[in-house]
């Protein structure tokens, strides 16, 4: 264009939802940009936070563990640290504090 403006080409999301597990599959080795998930209900989970794919991996992983947390199918002494140090924003934290206490 003459007015010096440029277009940029890019790639389009895949219009396709991926599942819980295959997005956390994509995203821990590395391959998940611009991916949507699948939550059910309606509800799609993007890596559009500050924190981007990692953010996006994290509250996956959380989405995952709530669900097996409110099936009854969690055994969380096998939920160990992780090798590198995790930053877990405090609403997570209370969330998860909250999820492992029992009356």
């Amino acid at each position: 264009m003459s007015g010096g403006s440029t277009m940029r080409a890019h790639p389009a999301p895949d219009p396709r939802p991926l599942g819980l597990d295959e997005a956390i599959r994509l995203l821990e080795s590395g391959q998940g940009q611009d991916i949507s998930v699948d939550l059910g209900e309606g509800r799609l989970a993007r890596a559009d936070s500050a924190r981007g794919s990692e953010g996006l991996l994290q509250r996956l992983r959380g989405h995952k563990m709530m669900l097996a947390l409110a099936s009854g199918a969690a055994d969380l002494s096998r939920f160990s640290i992780a090798p590198r140090s995790l930053t877990i924003a405090p609403g997570v934290q209370e969330i998860l504090d909250a999820a492992t206490q029992r009356d």
